[in-house]
């Protein structure tokens, strides 16, 4: 338990710096002057998806951080959490679903459209719409396989 523990202290760690990252990505994005050609509704829109966006992966990364802590702290929820990350049915369930490579296609497209947003808008919406279907393909298969299994 005690190596689950400090597996436990490194996902703090990342979870930190990530919301250091997304803080940063807001106040980044928010000042980013938009000289585009594009009509501004586009551009509102783009503002708006990035703000959307960032918000809610601070608060995800929020929830979760929150949550590993009081794991960390309380021997009961990190016995739960330790339960639920090594259930075999679970692993094999994600391990079927290609869950880890899809998350990596999923983030890294949702990021890109982000960024995109700040210079084309064309490929914001090409990139949101490949992170739309990415996830929608992830979805299907998780629902699938829980079925399945």
């Amino acid at each position: 338990m005690e190596e689950f523990k400090k597996k436990l202290q490194k996902r703090v760690i990342l979870y930190s710096c990530a919301l250091c990252f997304a803080g940063a990505a807001v106040l980044l994005t928010r000042n980013f002057k938009k000289e585009l050609f594009e009509p501004e509704h586009i551009r509102d829109f783009m503002d708006g998806f990035q703000l959307g966006f960032f918000i809610g992966l601070f608060s995800v990364l929020m929830v979760f951080l929150i949550k590993t802590i009081i794991a960390i702290r309380k021997p009961e929820k990190l016995k739960k959490l330790y339960i639920s990350e090594t259930d075999e049915r679970n692993l094999l369930i994600l391990q079927k679903s290609g869950s880890s490579g899809m998350n990596i296609a999923m983030y890294g497209l949702a990021v890109a459209a982000a960024i995109a947003g700040n210079f084309n808008y064309t490929v914001f919406f090409t990139l949101l719409s490949a992170a739309v279907f990415v996830t929608l393909i992830r979805l299907i298969f998780k629902l699938y396989y829980h079925k399945k299994y």
